[in-house]
């Protein structure tokens, strides 16, 4: 594992770090992965999951090579807000065909979409290293949910969690992340939803075995 990789910075100057994990030399070759979570600032659940995930890739390395951000919306962490410091929805502020600047209270998209810097930094990660798996945790909700080709993906991660899998969330979600990846371009992208908001080890208990399949990691 190389050190904690700074990405970016948020509104606020303060650093979003990825962690990088390199594969080992006999693996078969296979497309990067991104996993990242606490892009909702007030599901800090989601950071423990992929921190506990981290651990163990210290010790046996995935299957291919994986960044993971484990809090993309640091400003909203720490003030214990769903939104980042501009109050905005960064998961309403992608550049996807759905995009659009009307918006229900709370959902704010930004000026324009990707003008945030969180978002920006998500972005240019994902290109910079030609991710083509992209893996999103969120709370509050039980399941593991699809956009492009991640039908499959989900299918495997909800069989290993318990959770159901299903490709609709049962609401829009214009300018989300799922929109511009997997609606959009057709790449493998996964949520998974927890039933968790503050910090709770059952998340992890509960999603352990899908998150390492998700990096080609042995269940």
């Amino acid at each position: 594992m190389q050190r904690p990789v700074v990405i970016g910075h948020t509104v606020l100057g303060r650093p979003i770090e990825a962690l990088h994990f390199v594969p080992p030399s006999y693996a078969k070759p296979r497309d990067p992965a991104v996993l990242f979570g606490a892009i909702h600032g007030d599901e800090p659940v989601t950071q423990l999951m992929l921190e506990r995930l981290a651990d163990e890739l210290v010790e046996r390395p995935p299957g291919r090579d994986t960044w993971i951000i484990p809090v993309l919306n640091v400003d909203g962490v720490l003030a214990g807000t769903k939104n980042n410091a501009h109050d905005v929805d960064l998961n309403r502020s992608f550049a996807s065909a759905n995009w659009t600047a009307e918006h229900k209270a709370g959902y704010d998209p930004g000026k324009t979409p990707e003008s945030e810097p969180e978002a920006k930094a998500l972005v240019e990660l994902i290109d910079r290293v030609g991710a083509t798996r992209l893996v999103a945790a969120h709370a509050t909700f039980r399941c593991m949910n699809w956009d492009g080709r991640g039908r499959e993906l989900a299918e495997e991660m909800a069989r290993l969690s318990g959770y159901p899998a299903n490709g609709d969330i049962g609401y829009p979600t214009p300018g989300s992340f799922g929109s511009k990846y997997g609606v959009d371009r057709g790449l493998e992208v996964v949520t998974i939803e927890v039933p968790y908001l503050m910090i709770d080890e059952a998340a992890w208990t509960e999603t352990r075995a899908a998150l390492r399949w998700s990096v080609d990691l042995p269940t």
